[in-house]
């Protein structure tokens, strides 16, 4: 999901019960720039909850904003929720990687309508053109602006709006927040179920300006409304290697169809996506092109092997000489191939 994300901070109140039975919400979208209404913003409410595992939404329900701004939600049960705004040519509200924290509306039954005020600011354009070793414009690859962020990972940025590079190499990527970003390019991975690419060198995740090592990367700071368009870089080409092995269950038996994921290390590895593959009848699997770096190897046995596919499972370890007793599952790839890796996986 790609996040493009800002506004004026407003004050959430609780919401008025209406007639029908259930609180109404009604607000306003305004260009924080000028104050004029925005028009056809998209502004959805997602009821939050809780759980011990985390937060998930649930009913979300949608409304567009009349020629002033306004929108409405009628009949809304007492919960809390969160309430987000997009609008083509914005950075939508709310920036979930910016400063603030995260604002929630609480309904409750006896409480009054909070007629909201939204100004939402310009949304910044980062375009450019990434470039293959021959200097030509190399399609297909997936660009991301990453935006400088403490809430999330190890990294210190989070992606926040992506793009496809076109048949010359060019990208555009719109919508962004203000910030601090870096921008990188990387090749899309074969699909779990594609063939084995078996080539001895692969497109590595790239840095503007053309750095493999994030810490290299120029950070490019962008104010809102903001238009860089003369981004441009080489995209790495480096060494690829191979994983191969066979996934069995706890009692040894090889596991049909299993789907085998390399996760990396993102301190370590060039690689930012996990790598998946689905196991053979025999449980044996190969995931060709992987870079150098630390990975977890980790099965997911389908509840439907004989169909094969991706399906709900349990991550177990994988056994090899790679894995050390302190660290179970983890390989280490730098100059060869790694080969007879015995993956456990187990089923709840």
């Amino acid at each position: 999901m790609t996040f493009a994300l800002y506004a004026i901070p407003f004050f959430l109140m609780a919401a008025q019960a209406s007639s029908s039975g259930g609180a109404r919400i009604t607000g306003r979208v305004t260009d924080a720039a000028s104050g004029t209404p925005i028009n056809g913003a998209r502004v959805t409410l997602m009821m939050v909850v809780d759980v011990p595992e985390g937060t998930f939404g649930r009913q979300r329900r949608q409304s567009i904003t009349d020629a002033n701004g306004v929108f409405a939600f009628d009949s809304v049960a007492p919960a809390q929720y969160q309430l987000s705004v997009e609008k083509s040519g914005f950075a939508s509200y709310p920036d979930v990687f910016g400063d603030a924290p995260i604002q929630r509306l609480t309904v409750a039954s006896d409480s009054k309508d909070p007629q909201l005020r939204i100004a939402l600011k310009k949304g910044a354009v980062l375009a450019g053109r990434i470039l293959n070793a021959t200097g030509e414009g190399e399609p297909n690859l997936q660009v991301s602006a990453l935006k400088r962020t403490d809430k999330t990972g190890p990294l210190g940025f989070a992606q926040t709006g992506q793009a496809q590079t076109n048949d010359l190499g060019e990208f555009r990527i719109f919508g962004l927040p203000s910030g601090d970003y870096v921008i990188q390019a990387a090749a899309y991975r074969h699909d779990p179920f594609g063939p084995v690419q078996t080539g001895t060198t692969t497109l590595a995740p790239t840095f503007f300006p053309g750095a493999l090592d994030k810490n290299a990367a120029r950070v490019v700071t962008l104010a809102a409304g903001q238009a860089i368009t003369d981004v441009e870089f080489t995209i790495a080409t480096v060494a690829a290697f191979r994983v191969s092995g066979v996934v069995v269950d706890q009692a040894g038996r090889p596991s049909p169809h299993a789907t085998v994921t390399l996760i990396p290390d993102l301190r370590t590895s060039g690689s930012f996506l996990p790598m998946m593959i689905v196991a053979a009848d025999d449980g044996t699997f190969e995931i060709g092109e992987v870079l150098p770096g630390k990975y977890r190897v980790r099965a997911n046995v389908s509840e439907a092997q004989g169909a094969g596919g991706i399906s709900g499972g349990f991550f177990a370890f994988a056994e090899s000489d790679e894995v050390t007793p302190s660290d179970p599952g983890v390989i280490t790839v730098d100059d060869a191939d790694i080969s007879g890796l015995r993956v456990v996986a187990g089923r709840r």
